[in-house]
């Protein structure tokens, strides 16, 4: 399967050219990471289906690693308000903001993916697109975090240890599939739909809109 492992790194790899990555390095004060407050409402309701993911689970193979995906993420929500009272963000302006419609719609998916989706259709999206973007995410805030002198908590650092092990989890059980089957078409749908919705959504963090994402298929794309 390292095709869809190759493809997925395809779609991390344009969306790390976003406008989000671009805007995150010149922020100068605390004050220029307003994005905070739409982050709050992604890692609730993410951390939410993951856990409806699991409780709706039946299976035997996947049980045990729904459940210790959920279990690793669940807190995560409150260690990130934590973080973000102890450094003065629940008191500003935008302190409970309503997510972006981008935020909404990438949320409204992932909700979807669990709740409706096979299990193996749940890992590409939950874990191999999801938890990727969320690698190259953390690991870009947290240098910008440290610089600005407001990096603490356990929440920024634990991130950068385990969405590197998230993204892989049960992509074992998937067997050899080949990239032109009707699976591995399938696979292919899902993570550019989901990499399309990141996409948008990190950018609306910055006040900016994303073009679509074009869909890699059985031949290369090159992307302008």
């Amino acid at each position: 399967m390292e095709w869809l492992y190759k493809d997925a790194e395809d779609y991390r790899s344009y969306i790390r050219r976003g406008a989000f990555f671009k805007e995150l390095d010149s922020a100068k004060t605390p004050e220029d990471l307003s994005w905070v407050h739409q982050l709050v409402h992604q890692s609730r309701e993410f951390t939410q289906a993951l856990c409806l993911r699991y409780s709706l689970c039946h299976d035997k193979t996947y049980q045990s690693i729904f459940a210790r995906h959920a279990m690793e993420e669940v807190d995560h929500p409150d260690q990130l308000l934590a973080w973000m009272e102890e450094h003065g963000f629940l008191k500003d302006k935008l302190a409970g903001a309503p997510p972006t419609r981008e935020t909404s719609n990438t949320l409204s998916y992932c909700w979807r993916i669990a709740t409706r989706e096979p299990h193996d259709v749940q890992i590409v999206a939950l874990n191999l697109l999801s938890e990727g973007v969320a690698l190259d995410f953390y690991n870009a805030v947290i240098p910008v975090l440290r610089r600005l002198n407001i990096l603490s908590g356990r929440y920024w650092n634990v991130h950068s240890d385990i969405d590197d092990q998230h993204l892989r989890l049960g992509l074992e059980t998937f067997g050899d599939v080949a990239p032109d089957s009707p699976k591995g078409q399938t696979y292919r749908r899902v993570l550019w739909q989901s990499a399309d919705l990141y996409h948008q959504m990190l950018s609306s963090w910055v006040g900016k809109t994303a073009a679509p994402l074009p869909m890699l298929g059985a031949r290369e794309v090159t992307y302008a």
